[in-house]
């Protein structure tokens, strides 16, 4: 979004084309706002609205409070009946982002066109009780706290109907969190939350737009955050289906590598890394059978198709993984492949020039150990050309 709300008197302000604010009453800054980032919600959003509504009516709070729904769009067209609501309540304001995609830079626009002293994001799928959402603004409110997590392990909280599976999930995911990111919040992956906004302007700038669990970022971006929680029985999807899925768990491991090492390795790097590691173990292993099954009459050729097995496996997982939201699709990947292949033959081309030179160079007693296999001579011209083509594939294959 170019332009925000920067006013609290006069007209609803311009918005960039890209991003519409379909509802934006202006109105002096409330005590409490809640950012409900929405995608297909439209059997669900009246009822979060009106419940959400019910509650914080409930508390009374000096300086009142505002909703922003911000809908990605969605086919089922939740932004229209969002703003049928607020309509006829000055308090919800909607946006609607016509180019963007994404929970965490959904949930970033909400917080950044939200006023509120206290700030409280949620899904809406009924799955976050609304009734929770008084209990988890007063600890940041009036207690001081900079965050305030909905936990479904700590004291109270629950993970309700979750089947055996998907609470190892949420057990391992947690897990792993807390020890990477040397956190002590017993539910680090939870999307419901309250943060305050002196501690929300001062993390913001290094918030990844496009992070996975957005708590996730807001945890390990600052510098030992006051952290309390409150907990609460996740619910029962009220329509829809769960987003759960095998990209999700991936995506999850991938942010905690970002926020773990993110600060000496960039995340798709190490993917980068791991990825290439895979098209080594599949060459490996089809250059092995062919062999096994073939003459000696054939070594060639199956030294070509092993290395060509390896380099589509690696396309194709370096598109689905490491550059995932720069993907190709459909005919695109033709072009893709290509240049990966010629990418890849750069990277060959500068592992042999470098060990041709180290080998000019290097006394007659070291040209065997030159010649041996993962020798340091031989990592090092690996990782000179693993690092030109990782930034040639990136600004060139998938232009990121």
């Amino acid at each position: 979004m170019s332009e925000r709300r920067t006013q609290r008197s006069g007209r609803t302000p311009t918005i960039a084309a890209d991003e519409q604010l379909v509802s934006l009453p202006v109105r002096a800054r409330p005590a409490v706002s809640v950012v409900v980032p929405t995608y297909n919600e439209a059997d669900n959003i009246e009822v979060v609205l009106d419940r959400l509504r019910s509650h914080l009516d409930s508390h009374q709070y000096r300086d009142g409070y505002e909703i922003v729904v911000v809908d990605d769009n969605s086919p089922d067209e939740t932004w229209r009946l969002a703003q049928h609501v607020a309509e006829h309540d000055h308090r919800i304001s909607v946006v609607r982002r016509a180019s963007d995609r994404g929970l965490a830079s959904a949930v970033l626009t909400g917080l950044s066109v939200a006023s509120g002293s206290v700030m409280v994001v949620m899904d809406a799928d009924l799955q976050h009780d609304p009734a929770v959402v008084p209990r988890l603004v007063a600890p940041v409110l009036e207690g001081g706290h900079q965050v305030c997590v909905a936990s479904r392990t700590s004291g109270g909280g629950s993970f309700g109907r979750f089947t055996r599976s998907r609470r190892l999930i949420s057990f391992t995911g947690n897990s792993v969190a807390r020890l990477l990111l040397g956190t002590h919040c017993t539910d680090p992956m939870s999307g419901f939350f309250a943060i305050s906004r002196g501690y929300y302007e001062t993390v913001a700038p290094s918030v990844n737009p496009r992070g996975f669990k957005i708590l996730l970022e807001f945890l390990a971006r600052g510098k030992n955050p006051n952290v309390t929680e409150v907990g609460y029985r996740f619910g029962e999807r009220l329509s829809g289906e769960t987003k759960l899925n095998g990209s999700v768990v991936l995506n999850y491991l991938v942010a905690l590598i970002s926020l773990s090492i993110g600060r000496v390795l960039p995340a798709t790097f190490v993917m980068y890394l791991a990825v290439g590691l895979i098209g080594l173990a599949v060459r490996a292993a089809v250059e092995q059978l062919g062999t096994a099954l073939s003459t000696s009459a054939w070594a060639s050729p199956i030294v070509l198709i092993a290395v060509e097995a390896g380099l589509v496996v690696n396309y194709l997982l370096h598109n689905r993984i490491t550059f995932e939201p720069f993907r190709h699709r459909g005919v695109h990947m033709i072009r893709g492949l290509i240049s990966f292949h010629v990418v890849s033959l750069h990277g060959l081309l500068v592992h042999a020039g470098v060990m041709a030179l180290l080998s000019s160079a290097a006394p007659s007693a070291d040209t065997e150990l030159l010649a041996t296999t993962f020798s340091p001579p031989f990592l090092l011209a690996g990782a000179l050309a693993t690092i030109g083509n990782y930034h040639i594939n990136a600004g060139t294959t998938w232009q990121t």
